[in-house]
């Protein structure tokens, strides 16, 4: 009888592509303006943040067009993973999509519904994480 055997590995791909126009605008504006850019479904009016160029719910596409969404919103949920940081799905205010990040804090500040806000990072270079994290409205992490 044959055994399958099993590697437990973790398969490294490092990729490096395009940004496209609108994932580009929205990755500029958190660089240079401190900006959280959402795109606006012409076809269901779903306003998608991060920006992209296909609405998530109706596969319609959306144009370069974008507006501002945030930097305040909602923690929809959150977790903790121990030696890696606690993350948080963030609906920003004016959006009707949530964006996964890391939160800036104890997990003992956390809870779910309250009011967050986006930290920008000091050294922006146009990537995700010049948002830094998210912390408490109000407060300091």
């Amino acid at each position: 009888m044959t055994q399958n055997l099993v590697r437990d590995e973790a398969i490294r791909l490092p990729m490096r592509f395009s940004a496209g126009t609108v994932g580009a605008r929205f990755l500029t504006a958190l660089r240079d303006e401190q900006r959280i850019l959402a795109s606006l479904c012409p076809q269901c009016s779903l306003v998608v943040c991060p920006a992209r160029s296909v609405c998530p719910t109706c596969c319609a596409g959306i144009d370069s067009k974008v507006i501002p969404v945030g930097p305040g919103g909602r923690l929809e949920s959150w977790t903790h993973l121990p030696e890696r940081g606690t993350f948080g799905l963030v609906r920003l205010d004016g959006a009707g999509t949530s964006m996964l990040h890391r939160l800036l804090g104890l997990p003992e500040s956390w809870t779910t519904g309250m009011r967050v806000t986006a930290r920008f990072a000091p050294e922006r270079h146009g990537s995700i994480l010049d948002i830094e994290g998210f912390t408490p409205e109000g407060g300091e992490a």
